[in-house]
């Protein structure tokens, strides 16, 4: 029997519970004068306080091409409605009510740097949470789509600081002031991009107060590494081993436009995932054209190289590029130990015993000097880009 009396108690105060949040329903929508069109202050010169805490989830996208972002994030909006108050022990206790947004005042919260659309979260409804003392909590949630200004300088290890700019369109300041926090939730990663960093703050957009989310996002370079700076490395090598192939081979040639071609590859494969208007240019794009420029001058090298390949011995070498061989040639002036006391182990005085002798430079000579002063300048500007690349990367 007492059990039967809990239970009928328990459902009466349910449909008790029920009755009354019907009647402060219609007592507050139905039976009085509220009016949703108005922003819900007293005085006409009140300022509204709009609270703002983004919950950001993480990257649904982020195309640095075209510089689109997409940030999975929700929004917890709170503000006081003087005109939706009441006393809870009127009605039996109720301290809050969950309603449709439609039958409220609510801010129009809208983007600054939108993609397409200027409304958040266009076509959703999201309910609200109505409170005693007047106090409205609206949490909306979606994705929001900003354009952001890509920064490229430094690829593959460039990082990008983009906003997302929220006001209310329909308010200006004096009449509206948003007041912004964070709380940080799970941040899910997404492809090759991730979270740096985020922060949060109000404001100013024109006449309207402003509520900031600021995210960081740095690109996973390892995948770009091994894909595209060290086949670069390993053709910036091959080019300067060209001078090391035997030019009887007959292969110079055709190496030096095959590397040719493939940094044209690269170049190609590079320029399409960059922006086409990426300011600053980055410096990887320098380095690969002073490799390209690099691999041109090498073929003309490469061709200049065998034709004094197959010079005839009987033709005389120009004086100038005689001169210039000499120079470059390290071992140009040799001193030679005379045969008679070298057959007779005999070790005489510097200035009587060694005689200078200037060798005769040949054409296969002169081929050989080419050769390893090409080989030894394009190697070292080689070595040179990637150290200053090196360099500028790591200070930045």
């Amino acid at each position: 029997m007492r059990s039967l009396l809990c239970i009928y108690l328990f459902f009466l105060g349910f449909v008790d519970g029920e009755k009354y949040s019907l009647h402060l329903y219609n007592e507050l929508f139905q039976n009085s004068t509220y009016n949703k069109v108005l922003i819900p202050t007293l005085n006409d010169n009140d300022t509204l306080l709009l609270k703002i805490t983004f919950l950001p989830r993480g990257i649904s996208e982020f195309n640095d091409v075209t510089g689109q972002l997409s940030i999975a994030m929700g929004l917890d909006v709170r503000w006081r409605d003087v005109f939706l108050r009441w006393n809870p022990t009127k009605f039996g206790n109720v301290s809050h009510l969950v309603v449709p947004e439609d039958h409220v005042w609510t801010p129009v919260i809208t983007l600054a740097n939108p993609i397409d659309r200027i409304p958040v979260f266009p076509g959703d409804s999201f309910p609200i949470r109505v409170y005693a003392n007047g106090q409205l909590i609206w949490i909306k949630g979606g994705t929001v789509s900003v354009t952001c200004q890509p920064n490229v300088k430094y690829y593959p290890f460039d990082e990008h600081k983009c906003s997302a700019k929220f006001l209310t369109i329909d308010r200006i300041g004096n009449e509206l002031r948003m007041e912004t926090g964070m709380r940080s939730v799970i941040n899910e990663k997404y492809g090759e991009w991730d979270i740096y960093s985020m922060n949060a703050y109000s404001s100013r957009f024109d006449v309207y107060s402003c509520s900031v989310f600021e995210i960081t996002v740095r690109r996973r370079s390892e995948f770009l590494i091994l894909n595209t700076c060290i086949p670069i490395l390993c053709l910036g090598i091959l080019n300067a081993c060209v001078f090391l192939i035997p030019p009887e081979s007959g292969e110079r040639v055709s190496f030096a436009m095959t590397v040719l071609l493939s940094f044209a590859v690269f170049m190609t494969i590079f320029s399409a995932s960059l922006p086409k208007n990426s300011d600053p240019v980055p410096i990887m794009c320098y380095v690969m054209m002073v490799m390209m420029l690099e691999s041109g001058i090498i073929v003309i090298l490469t061709i200049i190289g065998l034709r004094i390949f197959f010079k005839r011995e009987n033709e005389p070498i120009p004086k100038f590029v005689s001169r210039i061989a000499r120079i470059a040639d390290l071992r140009s002036s040799i001193y030679r130990q005379d045969d008679q006391s070298l057959m007779n182990g005999k070790i005489q005085n510097d200035e009587e015993n060694l005689k200078p002798e200037q060798p005769s430079l040949t054409w296969e000579r002169l081929r050989i000097i080419f050769d390893m002063t090409c080989f030894c300048v394009s190697f070292g500007v080689f070595v040179l880009l990637v150290c200053v690349y090196a360099i500028m990367v790591k200070i930045s």
